[in-house]
């Protein structure tokens, strides 16, 4: 996960004139507490059971860079994503990068494929089952995803209107959030939590193609992934070797036993 971050006094300068929601989360910050506790305090405030927020510090789409992300989900969930590569059909993602506004989702808003079914029985089992979504965006150009995540199996009519009358709110937690924490992760160049981990079967697949001299494009076609979705493993499986490019990556898998040449 995310490591918790104090924000610079400069941050709070302006954090002082934060909306009465993100308060929790200011004052965490400020005397040092946990600030994953102060935001799940924000997120059941506002009716929802668990947040989730991940930042690439790529200022480029095309670009691999640091990966991080920052929830209170069960550590069981996390690995299995990463392992199972949901990233490639995580219904959510695709929708919030398609529209500049949030996403009130839920397992029957998707069609019903057997990538989505696959996703959704996985994800029921650790209680995320709808919610919202938004895609974030900022000066550094490094793109951001909030989710706020609910038990809710269906979203009916009462609910939805409960969840369109904290939106303003949600958005307002989800701009602050990205802005307290992102620039101190750029000017500080965090390394991220996932250094040192296991590559997945998608990433070493997508290493080993690459150490055969295949492009991200080309990488993509082989596999049956987008271009943009093969860009994203190599920001994960670059922060877990540790590596600043593909050629680093590759050399340190292959030293490793992890892929041939």
């Amino acid at each position: 996960m995310l490591r918790a971050l104090v924000p610079q006094p400069p941050t709070f300068a302006v954090a002082k004139f934060a909306p009465p929601v993100v308060q929790p989360l200011i004052d965490a910050g400020s005397c040092q507490r946990s600030l994953t506790l102060a935001l799940q305090g924000i997120a059941r405030g506002l009716g929802f059971d668990a947040f989730m927020y991940g930042v690439t510090t790529s200022t480029h789409p095309k670009q691999e860079s640091r990966t991080y992300v920052w929830t209170d989900l069960h550590a069981d969930w996390v690995r299995l994503y990463d392992q199972r590569a949901y990233i490639e059909i995580d219904p959510r993602l695709r929708a919030v990068t398609e529209s500049i506004l949030p996403v009130i989702w839920h397992r029957s808003a998707f069609p019903d494929s057997k990538e989505n079914r696959e996703f959704f029985d996985a994800a029921d089992v650790f209680g995320i089952r709808s919610g919202v979504a938004m895609f974030v965006r900022n000066s550094f150009h490094a793109p951001a995803i909030f989710v706020l995540n609910s038990s809710m199996a269906e979203v009916d009519e009462s609910r939805r209107q409960q969840i369109t009358e904290v939106l303003g709110q949600v958005l307002v937690v989800a701009t602050h959030v990205h802005e307290l924490f992102l620039a101190n992760v750029i000017e500080r160049c965090l390394p991220p939590p996932t250094e040192g981990r296991p590559l997945s079967a998608r990433e070493r697949e997508c290493l080993q193609l690459a150490a055969r001299g295949f492009t991200s494009k080309k990488i993509g076609v082989s596999l049956g992934i987008g271009e943009r979705t093969v860009h994203q493993h190599f920001s994960n499986l670059l922060a877990k070797l540790d590596a600043t490019n593909r050629h680093e990556a590759i050399a340190k898998a292959t030293a490793a036993g992890l892929i041939e040449r």
